[in-house]
C-alpha cells in the first residue's frame, strides 16, 4: 500500500511540474494565431532562368510540409503569407581544366522575401537580399547539370526561409 501511495505521489508531483511550466509552442517567434501559410508562386521578373520560380516555390512548400509546424493553405484561408521575388540568379565559373573548359561552377541566387500576418495585416519579417549558393562540377564523376544544382540550391534556400519564418533567424 505504501508503494502505491509513493507512486501516486510521484506521479502527482510530475504532473504538477509539467503543468506549471506553462504552454509550449514549437513556433516561438510566431504569434499564436498563425497556424497556416499561403505561398504563391515566386516572382521572377528579372532573371533569365526560366522555371526557377517553380522549382524554388515547390522546394519551400515541400520544406514547410515536411516541418509540419504550419499548414500550407490557400491565401483565402491562410493566417499568413510568404511572398518571394527572385532578384538575381548567377552562374559563375570557379575552375577550368588545362584546355580552359569549365570544370566547376558556382550557382547563386538572391531573393527578396516578405512574411506577412494576414490576420493583423502586419509584416512579421522581410529580407530584401536573402542569398544562397552551391558549387557544382560540370565534368567528371560528380558532374551535375545546372538544373540539378538548382534543385540543391532550392533545398538550401527553402531550409533558410522556413528557419527564418519559424525560428526568427
Amino acid at each position: 500500500m505504501r508503494k502505491l501511495v509513493t507512486a501516486n505521489l510521484a506521479l502527482a508531483i510530475t504532473f504538477a511540474a509539467v503543468l506549471s511550466c506553462g504552454p509550449y509552442t514549437f513556433n516561438p517567434s510566431l504569434p499564436g494565431h498563425i497556424k497556416s501559410v499561403a505561398i504563391p508562386l515566386f516572382k521572377n521578373p528579372r532573371t533569365y532562368k526560366y522555371g526557377a520560380e517553380r522549382i524554388l516555390t515547390d522546394a519551400v512548400i515541400d520544406e514547410f510540409v515536411a516541418d509540419g509546424s504550419l499548414d500550407v493553405a490557400d491565401e483565402n484561408v491562410a493566417d499568413s503569407k510568404l511572398q518571394v521575388e527572385i532578384v538575381n540568379y548567377k552562374k559563375e565559373a570557379l575552375s577550368y581544366d588545362v584546355q580552359e573548359v569549365v570544370k566547376e561552377y558556382n550557382l547563386a541566387i538572391v531573393v527578396s522575401a516578405t512574411f506577412t500576418d494576414l490576420t493583423n495585416n502586419q509584416v512579421l519579417w522581410q529580407e530584401p537580399s536573402m542569398y544562397e549558393s552551391v558549387p557544382y562540377y560540370a565534368v567528371g564523376a560528380n558532374a551535375e547539370t545546372e538544373d540539378e544544382a538548382l534543385e540543391r540550391l532550392a533545398e538550401k534556400l527553402a531550409r533558410k526561409v522556413v528557419n527564418r519564418t519559424l525560428q526568427g533567424w
